[in-house]
C-alpha cells in the first residue's frame, strides 16, 4: 500500500466517522430524511463539479451495475440510520461494521480465496472492535433485536455496494461513478421514506447546514474516497476501514466534548489499527480476495 493511498483511506475513515456527530446534533430529524439528504446533496455537489469540469460518462453496462450499487447503498443507509435509533450506538456501530466478513463470504462464494494474513487481520480488527464496544453491547436484548438486525443488514448492503464497485471502478472515473451512485441511493431512500410515511422536508432551517455537511464530509470525503480506493484494494480492505470508526469517535469525543477516552478504546484501538493495516496490506487490487 502506497503512502498516498494510506492517507486517502485515513481521510475517508475520519470523514465517515463524523456521521455520529451529526446524528447527535439533529436527533429530531427522522433517520430516513437525514439519509436521503446526505445522498442527494452529495450527488448534487458531484454533478455540479461535473458541469464545471466535464468528467465523462458511464458505459451502458456500468450504468446497470451502478443502479444495483446505488440501491444497495440506499438500503445500507436506511438500515443503519433507522437501526441506530432502535438499538444502542454500541450495537449499531459494531454490527454495521461487519462488512469485511460479508465481503469475504461473497468472495468465497465466487471461488476467490484469501490468504491467512487477511483472516488474521480481520480477526484482530473484530476482536478490537468487540473490546471497545463490550461494555455497552447486548445483542441478545429483546428490545434491541429489530435495531440489531437492521444494523447487521446495513453491513451486508455496505459489502454488496463495494463488491459491485470493484468491477465498475476498473474502467470508470471516481466522480462519474460517485455522482450516479449517490443519486440512485437518494432515489432509493426517497422511495423508502415515502412508503414509510416520512416527508423529506421534515427538518428545520437550522438543520440545512448539517444536511450539507453530511453530503460533503462523510459522503464525498468519506464514501467517495472509499470508492476511489476500491480500484486499488479489494472490497474487503475498503470495508475494513470502517472498523476504525470507534477510535475516531472516541477522539472526537475528547476534543469536541471533553469526554474521556474509555479504557476499552485504549485497549482495543491499537488492535483494530494493526488488524486493518494487515488486511489492507494483503488485499491489493487484483490479488486473490
Amino acid at each position: 500500500m502506497t503512502a498516498r493511498l494510506g492517507l486517502i483511506l485515513l481521510l475517508a475513515l475520519i470523514s465517515v466517522s463524523t456521521t455520529s456527530l451529526v446524528i447527535r446534533y439533529v436527533a429530531t430529524v427522522p433517520a430516513l430524511v437525514l439519509a436521503f439528504w446526505r445522498m442527494f446533496t452529495a450527488s448534487g455537489m458531484l454533478w455540479g463539479f461535473s458541469v464545471a469540469k466535464p468528467q465523462g460518462s458511464l458505459s451502458l453496462l456500468n450504468k446497470k451495475r451502478t443502479i444495483f450499487a446505488g440501491i444497495f447503498l440506499g438500503f445500507h443507509f436506511a438500515c443503519f440510520f433507522v437501526g441506530v435509533r432502535h438499538t444502542s450506538i454500541a450495537n449499531a456501530t459494531l454490527l454495521a461494521n461487519m462488512g469485511p466478513i460479508f465481503t469475504l463470504l461473497i468472495a468465497f462464494a465466487q471461488g476467490r480465496k484469501s490468504n491467512t494474513m487477511t483472516y488474521l487481520g480481520l480477526g484482530m480488527a473484530v476482536v478490537g472492535a468487540i473490546i471497545i464496544q463490550a461494555n455497552d453491547f447486548s445483542i441478545l436484548g429483546g428490545e434491541n433485536f429489530f435495531g440489531n438486525s437492521l444494523a447487521l443488514l446495513s453491513a451486508l448492503f455496505f459489502a454488496l455496494t463495494y463488491v459491485v464497485a470493484e468491477t465498475i471502478r476498473v474502467e470508470t472515473g471516481n466522480i462519474v461513478y460517485g455522482r450516479a451512485l449517490f443519486l440512485v441511493a437518494a432515489i432509493t431512500l426517497l422511495v423508502i421514506a415515502v412508503f414509510s410515511g416520512n416527508s423529506i422536508f421534515d427538518f428545520q432551517p437550522q438543520h440545512i447546514v448539517w444536511l450539507l455537511f453530511l453530503g460533503l464530509v462523510p459522503s464525498i470525503l468519506g464514501h467517495n474516497m472509499l470508492n476511489y480506493a476500491v480500484k486499488y484494494v479489494t472490497p474487503t480492505a475498503v470495508s475494513s476501514v470502517s472498523l476504525g470508526e470507534p477510535i475516531i469517535a472516541s477522539l472526537f469525543g475528547l476534543f469536541l466534548f471533553g469526554e474521556a477516552i474509555p479504557v476499552s478504546a485504549i485497549l482495543g484501538g491499537p488492535i483494530i489499527l494493526i488488524g486493518v493495516y494487515i488486511i489492507i496490506n494483503n488485499q491489493v487490487s487484483g490479488a486473490n480476495n
